[in-house]
């Protein structure tokens, strides 16, 4: 049974074993491993720790989950909007082998039996603020999911 691998910026309370690599916390149990940030920072998220988290446990395939306002339980996010004013790919440099400017359309894989949203990320510190009008908004999806794909990891976002 491969393991599966999920990506979130909460740490995790019930979770017994912790470690640390690449400034990201590594929460595993039987069926899941979870990587999370330690900080929402560049020095945590950025495209070369993500390369070496993908090498370290041999990621193909990630599961972003994220959360909506208004609160969608159990949606595919297939499509995001960065609407954070920030772009972790900013000031980074080139990864060798890498393309300068990747591709960044088609990020999202869909996830079966679950229903197709698009949003618009705002960033962990508007999302405790009101919500957008008229749109679906999301805490921080679109600020991650673009690393993951720059990674090479086919990328899947969930909404909690």
């Amino acid at each position: 049974m491969v393991k599966q691998i999920i990506y979130t910026i909460h740490h995790q309370q019930n979770y017994k074993s912790k470690t640390t690599l690449f400034d990201h916390y590594i929460y595993k149990n039987k069926k899941s491993t979870i990587i999370a940030p330690i900080r929402f920072q560049k020095n945590s998220i950025n495209p070369f720790n993500f390369l070496q988290l993908k090498i370290k446990y041999d990621i193909k395939n990630i599961l972003i989950l994220d959360r909506t306002k208004p609160s969608f339980k159990k949606a595919s996010i297939f499509g995001h909007v960065n609407r954070s004013g920030f772009n972790f790919f900013i000031g980074s440099k080139r990864i060798q082998g890498l393309p300068m400017f990747p591709d960044m359309s088609n990020i999202y894989q869909p996830i079966k039996g679950l229903k197709k949203i698009n949003v618009h990320t705002v960033g962990p510190e508007r999302f405790k603020k009101e919500p957008l009008e008229k749109q679906i908004t999301s805490e921080y999806i679109g600020l991650v999911s673009p690393l993951w794909h720059y990674a090479g990891v086919s990328v899947f976002g969930k909404t909690v």
